[in-house]
């Protein structure tokens, strides 16, 4: 499908190229996604039909594809098939059970067109149909991936995390490279092909161009066997420049699962021979017994390191990157509360109605573009006694992984909102979702911000919490000097449900003082400066 044709902009025509294997059920809605770009250019649609037995190749004529037949079953054996039948300057990858945003080739292309010297972009994904469990793990993945890729680039030169169903490269260096390497039929293959593409230019990343991606895989293999694949490939294709065994895909889960079936003395037996079996098997496939030592000694470092690097990242009382307020004295009965995510009307001024008629005061973190969008709420919170900080213009979840300018112009453009309607100028911060990276600390303290984040938080965010859960929650962790968190609003949804929220709050604030608390704002509680 010639989804558009040339342009008067001169854009670059674009190939997009969808590997396909049985994917009769997913694939409608990856390419409803294409269809629905906002792209200025042109752009076709390839979809590769990977020695498919269901109905795969006639739902892609259907929707208007072009269709290209590839009988090795890889995921490299089809991109490299895409790769050969594509016209465009530049071609984006995306997996057949993937959505993309609408802007996916807009924001690609642009980022292209700004920085001719880079040669490959990618961006991260999330599940569309996982657990909570599930999508903390993506998310948590990503970040580690990121930075682990940001660090391994400075200290080794190497480095360009690439995830395969949301990249796109130019295609004269994917010829100049070779291509993919169609021997590799496992994991590995995009992240293969990065470092080759290296020698051709720059890899780039875009942290918040988000795909919507399916946890098949995940829920198939679990959540073990998925990031051990993942994490053992990165690292020894980063170093060895190749993926390790297919056949290793299901040994942390068969070793497992003998190991937990060892309930007798005989089955433990057995087990432990079907265990060494299994390590003999990944040390003949990944080399002499030092080399497996060493991989296996990598990864495990590497994890650890990410780990704690992630977890510094996103634990909000850690100071580990930077000083943040996170609470109190805990010697006095003190309490503040705090509200994100606003102005969000009408629920922002029936939470100030509840304040007033018990005489509280709090702090209200605000979002600039929700600011905007209701300034005579935001002038109402200012007046009435209420602080007002700074929560980012935009609320981008990926806000602590862009560039320090970027994240700078994130806080700029939402202080100068608030100032614009309130008079004041806010010196307290508080980061979207409480994630920071050393260079968001860096930039928040540069500007004269204190960090404040919380030390009491429950899911009163989701428009179907409970009341008596938001209750409970929120009284069981209240301590002295704690920062309690509560949102009237979610991000920049305008008129986002607040009712249970809103249900619960007179209940907060009675039984907290019926055990003797005092309710402050944030300034009070820290000794912060709130604006100038």
């Amino acid at each position: 499908m010639q989804a558009q044709t040339s342009n008067s902009k001169g854009l670059p025509f674009v190939s997009v190229v969808i590997p396909a294997h049985n994917e009769e059920e997913y694939l409608p809605l990856c390419l409803e996604s294409i269809r629905r770009q906002d792209y200025a250019g042109g752009y076709e649609i390839i979809v590769v039909d990977n020695a498919s037995t269901d109905d795969t190749a006639e739902i892609a004529l259907a929707w208007g594809a072009r269709v290209v037949s590839e009988n090795r079953t890889s995921p490299a054996c089809a991109r490299q098939r895409g790769v050969e039948a594509a016209t465009g300057e530049i071609i984006a990858f995306i997996d057949a059970d993937t959505q993309a945003p609408a802007h996916w080739l807009s924001a690609v292309v642009s980022r292209f067109v700004r920085e001719p010297e880079t040669v490959v972009i990618s961006g991260p994904y999330a599940y569309f149909d996982a657990g909570r469990i599930a999508r903390i793990a993506s998310y948590a993945g990503n970040f580690i991936n990121i930075i682990t890729d940001h660090l391994f680039r400075r200290a080794f030169g190497k480095g360009g995390a690439v995830w395969g169903c949301n990249f796109a490269v130019r295609r004269s260096a994917l010829l100049e490279v070779g291509g993919f390497d169609t021997s590799i039929r496992f994991y590995g293959e995009e992240y293969e092909l990065s470092l080759r593409l290296r020698r051709a230019g720059k890899a780039g990343i875009i942290p918040r161009l988000f795909v919507l991606t399916s946890a098949r895989r995940l829920k198939r293999l679990g959540v073990v066997t998925q990031y051990w694949n993942w994490i053992v490939d990165y690292f020894s294709v980063l170093f060895w420049y190749k993926p390790i065994s297919e056949k290793l895909e299901d040994w942390p889960a068969k070793a497992w699962q003998t190991v937990a079936a060892g309930s007798s003395w005989q089955r433990a037996r057995a087990s432990s021979r079907y265990v060494a079996l299994l390590l003999g098997l990944f040390l003949l496939h990944t080399g002499p017994l030092i080399d497996a030592v060493g991989r296996l000694i990598y990864a495990f470092d590497i994890a650890a390191v990410g780990t704690v690097f992630a977890y510094h990242g996103i634990n909000p009382r850690s100071r580990f990157y930077g000083k943040v307020w996170s609470n109190g004295n805990r010697d006095r009965p003190r309490i503040a509360l705090t509200f994100d995510d606003g102005p969000n009307e009408p629920y922002t001024s029936r939470v100030l109605g509840v304040l007033e008629q018990y005489g509280v005061k709090a702090t209200f973190f605000l979002i600039g573009q929700n600011v905007q969008r209701h300034p005579e709420v935001c002038r109402r919170i200012a007046t009435t006694g209420n602080v007002v900080g700074n929560h980012s213009y935009h609320h981008h979840k990926s806000l602590c992984l862009r560039l320090g300018r970027a994240i700078a112009r994130e806080i700029e453009m939402s202080h100068q909102a608030i100032h614009e309607c309130t008079g004041f100028e806010p010196k307290l911060f508080r980061p979207p979702h409480g994630f920071r990276t050393p260079w968001l600390m860096r930039t928040v303290h540069r500007l004269g911000y204190s960090v404040v984040t919380w030390d009491s938080m429950t899911d009163d965010w989701r428009a179907n919490t409970p009341v008596d859960e938001i209750v409970r929650a929120i009284v069981r962790r209240a301590k002295p000097g704690s920062v309690i968190v509560l949102h009237d609003g979610r991000d920049t949804r305008p008129g986002y449900d607040r009712t249970q929220m809103l249900q619960a709050l007179p209940q907060i604030i009675d039984t907290l003082r019926q055990r003797g608390f005092d309710f402050v704002t944030i300034p009070e509680l820290l000794g912060l400066e709130a604006k100038s």
